[in-house]
């Protein structure tokens, strides 16, 4: 896909991998807190840790990169149908009028491109509700255009931060024991797993299918990081997974706005108190980049409340002294809120359907569904 002028799109390759990292982590995520991103040497290697197809495209004006976006390529159960979706992430686009203009101009032609080549059934992506210039560009733009995609909402949900929890709360239910997983513990966590899995809307395929291939496959998941929950009969009533930020990559705070800044203050205060976990001190203070550090809570099952309660006291206890516990949870799942008496923070997101002008949405993602959603990698 070219144009007669220097400006074209093309797809990303391995030896395009330092200038994807430079430019990548050059232009910040806005919203409550800005942050900037940094992967390891190999650009790449983010895709390839969660185990996902994908590609990567660049817009370029001669050798100058004026923007990036990349495409998960996922096989996603939805009831009783299997949708191949395209799951668009990491997109940057220079803060100039002609970065912003030509990525229009090129974007419906390039999603036409990944159906053709891929053969998907439909597009989506995250979109941070904070991030002001995401939402005024694609989401509720002054002025629509045939050039531009039509973005439609197709599940609401939220991004928890777990920092602490305020003294003198009720106990623990003692009549449930959390702890790290045995091989012992194998078959009945499949079971639970699985039985978890029906209930839920864009769950991967190969997961659906077989849980213990899924998670020995992984470059993301093993076995021996699950912490379960058991009742006092021995059964399995719940269970999580948390991994560390920085396997994946590295999240780097420029600047807060002035509720984060005041949230960050209040947890300096709950820290030396040791009721709660700051965060990171900003860029703009430092003057140095320093990441973010959290562990990222996932297959976070658990039949009741208690239990909840129960895997994040286990996931925060055995988590460093410096990580707090992001997970997402869909609004309309009261279940998963974070338990009262928890010190958090909250940033509300959108899942939504991308679509050409000329095409409806898949009535999969649509707002039309009363299924929970599995986000386990979907908020990416």
């Amino acid at each position: 896909m070219s144009d007669s002028s220097p400006l074209h799109i093309r797809e990303a390759t391995s030896e395009d991998s330092q200038r994807l990292n430079t430019f990548f982590t050059s232009i910040p995520i806005t919203g409550a807190i800005q942050i900037k991103i940094a992967r390891e040497e190999q650009f790449f290697s983010f895709y390839q840790r969660l185990g996902l197809p994908y590609k990567t495209y660049l817009l370029e004006d001669g050798h100058e990169l004026l923007g990036t976006a990349s495409f998960l390529i996922r096989e996603l159960k939805f009831k009783d149908k299997i949708l191949k979706i395209a799951q668009g992430c990491d997109l940057r686009i220079a803060p100039n009028r002609k970065a912003i203009l030509s990525w229009s101009k090129f974007f419906l032609p390039l999603l036409e491109e990944i159906r053709q080549i891929e053969h998907c059934d439909g597009f989506i992506t995250s979109i941070n509700h904070t991030e002001s210039q995401s939402m005024n560009a694609f989401i509720r733009p002054k002025m629509r255009r045939s050039e531009q995609p039509a973005y439609s909402l197709a599940r609401k949900y939220n991004l928890v931060s777990i920092h602490g929890s305020y003294p003198w709360q009720p106990s623990l239910n003692e009549n449930i024991t959390v702890r790290p997983y045995n091989s012992s513990d194998k078959d009945a966590l499949i079971q639970f797993i699985s039985k978890q899995l029906k209930g839920h809307d864009f769950a991967p395929k190969e997961l659906s299918e077989d849980v213990a291939a899924y998670i020995q496959r992984s470059f993301l998941y093993s076995w021996s990081q699950f912490l379960i929950a058991f009742s006092r009969d021995k059964k399995i009533i719940g269970c999580v997974q948390p991994i560390s930020s920085s396997l994946l990559q590295d999240y780097l705070p420029q600047e807060y706005d002035q509720q984060a800044h005041n949230f960050r203050q209040f947890l300096k205060v709950a820290q030396w108190l040791q009721i709660g976990r700051r965060l990171t001190k900003p860029y703009s203070r430092s003057k140095q980049q320093e990441a973010l550090h959290f562990r990222m809570l996932h297959f976070f099952l658990f039949e009741h409340a208690e239990v909840q309660k129960a895997l994040l006291q286990a996931a925060y206890t055995t988590s460093k002294q410096n990580e707090f516990l992001i997970y997402a949870y869909e609004k309309s799942d009261y279940v998963k809120r974070p338990p009262r008496g928890s010190i958090y923070a909250e940033i509300p997101y959108g899942l939504y359907n991308i679509e050409t002008p000329d095409r409806d949405a898949l009535t999969e993602l649509t707002l039309n569904n009363d299924q929970p959603v599995w986000l386990d990698l979907i908020w990416f």
